[in-house]
């Protein structure tokens, strides 16, 4: 909520019903008047005047770290962490125990698995502005599939609701989510990891309105939750923000390819819909929910 008032030469008193305080009469003009709550303020506007805005103090983002990708096969390899909204950083930790790291990004290097069980990565960082954790999975030696994509709470900032669904590769058929309470303001974050293997094979991410009215939305397919980056460096298609009522997505996974997305193997991917069109919101009732399908190529 903004307010503003302008008072002519002399400011009697500034009260407002957030508890803020009063300034008693007289107030030369062209003074500087400077408020001790933090929901106001008070300066000259250069005619004689002095304006006060009242504004309702808001909520800053929350410090929050990704890594990419987030599942490794058993030969290892390269993983970036990326922190965000942290502030000053002060320390990182792998696995309980601290690195040698203060900036905000960085790659580390995982090695070959060569225990028999799914190997996990946990990754902290701590910063004046909070801490946050992520883990990596690296697949035991031998095994073809990753494991289920990884748990955990995913918040997009600007949106007032965000509903992440898991895809699990590992299950027969083509897995099916199903959102609910998708309503404008909220965004759908539905993720799944490939497996480790390349297939030139192609398949897709589709979905459609589930129990609602058709709705036009805009989507994308991401290596990042939240993000409807335009061109889409995974493939010409990736981000659609003109409005589908069935957002889909075709990729393959390896390879190159003009024509669809690519995927690399053991990798973390999230499908991000909106009930937008053109920057306007579609949704006409309380809630447009959506059910979202993953067809995966022959092979995988």
């Amino acid at each position: 909520m903004h307010t503003k008032r302008t008072i002519s030469r002399v400011l009697a008193a500034v009260v407002a019903s957030a508890g803020l305080t009063t300034v008693p009469a007289p107030i030369a003009v062209g003074a500087s008047l400077s408020c001790t709550g933090a929901s106001f303020s008070a300066s000259p506007d250069g005619n004689g005047n002095i304006l006060v805005s009242c504004t309702s103090p808001g909520s800053s983002a929350s410090c929050a770290l990704s890594a990419s990708p987030t599942s490794l096969s058993s030969s290892g390899g390269s993983v970036r962490l990326t922190a965000s909204n942290c502030g000053t950083i002060s320390s990182w930790t792998k696995a309980g125990t601290p690195v040698s790291q203060t900036t905000t990004s960085w790659t580390d290097t995982i090695p070959a698995n060569t225990g028999t069980l799914t190997a996990q990565y946990t990754y902290t960082v701590n910063g004046d502005g909070g801490s946050a954790s992520v883990t990596v999975n690296e697949a035991a030696p031998g095994s073809t599939t990753p494991p289920p994509p990884p748990g955990g709470s995913i918040a997009c900032a600007g949106y007032s609701k965000t509903i992440v669904l898991d895809l699990n590769w590992n299950v027969s058929g083509a897995p099916r989510v199903i959102s609910s309470g998708f309503a404008n303001g909220a965004i759908v974050v539905a993720r799944f990891t490939t497996p480790a293997v390349t297939s030139s094979t192609t398949a897709s991410i589709s979905s459609g309105e589930w129990g609602s009215q058709p709705t036009a939305r805009s989507a994308s397919l991401s290596a990042t939750p939240c993000d409807f980056v335009d061109p889409n460096p995974l493939g010409k298609y990736g981000t659609m923000l003109a409005g589908q009522q069935t957002p889909s997505v075709t990729y393959q996974i390896g390879g190159s390819s003009r024509s669809y997305v690519v995927l690399k193997p053991s990798t973390t991917y999230y499908f991000n819909v909106k009930n937008e069109a053109f920057g306007g919101s579609t949704c006409s009732s309380g809630s447009c929910d959506i059910f979202i399908e993953l067809h995966k190529p022959s092979g995988t």
